[in-house]
């Protein structure tokens, strides 16, 4: 196994350019153990609250706010899978599958690979 550590800097989009830098090292199928950092928007998945299906519906909805991160995820054929919780000031926080964001100040990725 080996370790591998991606910043991604302010204004970039976190997934394209995380994708980018997965594709130059040449890295398929991965495990993301740490994912750190902030982001001025971004869209997420998640669980439609009033749903009673199983599983439940899910939306995607975009957030045009400044959040710190935290998330953890999988790389499958080099496309990033990645959940998160985005803390917003007052104590609030958004979680779900991130679909892309903005990076303010800088995000910091940690990856294991084979």
């Amino acid at each position: 196994m080996r370790q591998y550590f991606f910043r991604i800097e302010e204004g970039e989009p976190l997934i394209r350019t995380l994708e980018k830098k997965l594709a130059e090292k040449g890295i398929g199928n991965a495990f993301i153990v740490s994912l750190v950092g902030a982001m001025k928007d971004f869209s997420l998945v998640t669980i439609r609250q009033a749903s009673q299906k199983i599983p439940p519906e899910h939306y995607e909805a975009f957030f045009d706010r400044k959040c710190e991160i935290c998330g953890s995820g999988v790389i499958k054929e080099g496309k990033p899978h990645i959940h998160v919780v985005c803390g917003q000031d007052g104590g609030q926080a958004l979680a779900g599958h991130l679909v892309e964001g903005t990076v303010t100040y800088f995000a910091e990725v940690g990856v294991i690979a084979e």
